[in-house]
């Protein structure tokens, strides 16, 4: 099960503090495929952050199963190794075989020479492949992202399209954006961020149309309450 439980996290932001969460509640099961819609700079890295357990809440606890990761996350990437080295670094950490596992993300981010040298080198497109790659290779249970699915020019991108769509048949996908269009193919359950607190929708159609009402205002924070009269707050 992943999720929060009176989940509170905020930040400083030029001096006054910023809430994500304000006792926030959810539980998504580990296969399934929730999308949850947040406006832009209102906290999707620092949610997916908390769920991966790189980030903690101020307050409150988050659940998190056993193989969760984040898909296309390049965070765990030190820049002085080589490809290579990252890759046998990530496999050493989860505990997989790292030759298996190298040799699989050689041939899925297709970096040529450039696999074995070292990522200073790399442009970013060449970092995000790699990360794909290492995020592919992965035996995942559920896939944590924020709002990137795929990356590269459009070949790499149907690759990692088709990959996403091979591994969600025996995994689970939460998918957290700040565009509609993200959620709608690859989530079959919807939810909205609206001042700190998730609020659960019955489809994505009611998500999108709670998503434009609180993003209607963008000087405001506040969503009338008619406006959440008819939705389920978790």
């Amino acid at each position: 099960m992943w999720g929060f439980v009176n989940c509170t996290r905020y930040y400083q932001s030029f001096g006054a503090p910023k809430v994500v969460l304000h006792e926030a509640n959810l539980a998504v099961r580990t296969d399934e495929r929730f999308g949850l819609l947040v406006r832009a700079g209102e906290g999707k890295s620092t949610i997916v952050r908390l769920l991966a357990g790189v980030d903690r809440p101020d307050e409150g606890h988050v659940l998190r199963d056993e193989g969760g990761w984040p898909l296309g996350y390049p965070g765990a990437f030190q820049a002085q190794l080589t490809g290579e080295e990252n890759i046998v670094n990530i496999a050493e950490m989860v505990g997989l075989e790292p030759l298996s596992y190298s040799a699989f993300c050689a041939d899925f981010s297709e970096l040529g020479e450039a696999y074995f040298s070292p990522l200073t080198l790399y442009t970013g497109r060449m970092r995000a492949q790699l990360a794909f790659a290492a995020s592919f290779g992965m035996p995942a249970t559920t896939y944590l992202a924020d709002e990137k699915l795929v990356a590269g020019d459009d070949a790499f991108k149907r690759k990692c399209a088709s990959a996403l769509k091979s591994r969600l048949d025996r995994a689970g996908l939460i998918l957290v954006a700040s565009n509609p269009k993200a959620t709608k193919d690859f989530c079959d359950r919807h939810a909205v961020l609206v001042n700190g607190k998730i609020i659960l929708c019955g489809d994505h159609d009611e998500a999108a149309e709670l998503f434009a009402a609180s993003a209607s205002d963008p000087q405001s924070d506040d969503v009338g309450e008619d406006e959440l009269a008819s939705f389920d707050l978790a």
